[in-house]
């Protein structure tokens, strides 16, 4: 059963939004290598309602929108600029009608909408992970690198939360939780009684009843570890048929560390965090609300690894590459494995006539855009990492990869 996420400003959204199609990797890949007859209009927009920008009576959301528009409107076209084609007119209308008459729900927290001049594309998605800023992109295809940035930051995580008397399950991806089949175990106490009355008067009652708590605290505790102990195993084989390669351990403190003990090893292995936190029984999208700054720290700390990964194969000799001269010769080899890049591109210049020619010769402010595109392309990951998260990159030109050989 899926579960909209309530969001304090703009309300519930609704379960039958297309946000989720953004992790759709062959949507992805449609658009990366779409070809159309005319130029392909791309455009992002950050309507998340926490933003303060957003709350204002004229949303920052549309402010960007329509100052995006009126800059691509003024890019030099042939003998005069893009304003002046009247698909472009056309276009710009459409969406600026469009965006402003969608319901909140529709909004959602981001918006992603590529429409060709020729009508051969049109899709819109409503993000509930946001993009990174608004933005609007004429190109010869859909502009996508955004769009793949949200699609890392939504990587599926498996929820295992842990109580003292129960284990629940929930699967969280794109922003949007979920609750699996068979996701709740509980432990059964049999039919166990506490003696705290008794039939005729006996002397040594107080003496009695305090021995008896403590027996049936005794073996509650023993049932309560075995239960752990049981879930554990069962969980470890539920993960794989769920498909889970990352979980996010929830536990609160009665049991914080005792579940994980008990994890068989190939468990364990997934667990990229844990978090203390009592919210075992609370509704799923408040689950989501409490995890979220700790799922995008995962997000983080796994670029981070990646990064630091593909320069140590690089110092080592093989395995990584470092710079934009040289991962751009890798994706063009079909060599990578996983690109990792900050915001700031390398200058055309840096890179050589050849391998720009054969990435399409890409304008400035494209030359991400084409390197992802590439990458997509060969099957390779990636993901966008801002300086706060990866300094390393800094060093090493802006942009590393894990290869494949």
């Amino acid at each position: 059963m899926e579960h909209p996420i309530a969001d304090p400003l703009g309300g519930p959204y609704g379960a039958d939004m297309t946000y989720s199609d953004a992790e759709n990797p062959s949507l992805i890949e449609e658009l990366a290598v779409a070809e159309t007859e005319g130029d392909v209009l791309s455009v992002y927009l950050l309507t998340d309602p926490r933003l303060p920008a957003n709350t204002n009576h004229v949303p920052g959301w549309l402010v960007e929108m329509r100052n995006g528009f009126r800059e691509l409107s003024r890019t030099p076209d042939g003998e005069g600029t893009l304003g002046d084609r009247p698909e472009f007119r056309r276009l710009r209308k459409r969406v600026e009608d469009s965006v402003q008459a969608l319901e909140p729900a529709e909004r959602a927290r981001g918006v992603a909408w590529f429409l060709a001049a020729d009508g051969s594309l049109d899709r819109r998605l409503s993000l509930q992970i946001p993009p990174r800023r608004s933005g609007l992109y004429w190109d010869r295809r859909p502009f996508v690198s955004p769009l793949v940035d949200v699609a890392d930051r939504s990587r599926a995580t498996g929820l295992v939360l842990v109580g003292g008397e129960a284990v629940r399950l929930l699967h969280w991806e794109a922003g949007r939780i979920s609750e699996p089949d068979r996701s709740l175990y509980e432990l059964e106490l049999g039919d166990w009684r506490r003696y705290e009355a008794y039939a005729a008067p006996n002397p040594a009652r107080g003496q009695q009843s305090a021995t008896n708590v403590e027996a049936l605290r005794d073996r509650v505790d023993e049932w309560r570890r075995r239960f752990l102990r049981d879930a554990a195993t069962a969980i470890g084989a539920r993960l794989g048929e769920l498909g889970w390669d990352r979980v996010v351990l929830v536990t609160d403190e009665q049991v914080a560390g005792h579940f994980a003990e008990e994890l068989p090893t190939e468990v364990s292995r997934r667990v990229v965090a844990t978090v203390t936190a009592n919210v075992l029984w609370a509704e799923p999208a408040a689950v989501a609300g409490h995890l979220v700054e700790e799922l995008s720290e995962v997000w983080r700390r796994d670029g981070q690894e990646l990064a630091e990964r593909a320069l140590e194969a690089a110092a080592a000799g093989g395995g990584g590459a470092i710079g934009w001269s040289e991962v751009l010769g890798c994706l063009i080899q079909h060599r990578v494995e996983h690109l990792i890049f900050g915001e700031a591109e390398a200058p055309a210049a840096e890179i050589p006539e050849a391998v720009r020619v054969e990435i399409g010769n890409p304008a400035p402010g494209m030359l991400i855009e084409r390197a992802t595109e590439r990458a997509i392309e060969s099957g390779a990951g990636v993901t966008m990492l801002s300086s706060d998260d990866a300094p390393l990159l800094a060093a090493a030109g802006g942009v590393v990869a894990t290869l494949r050989y």
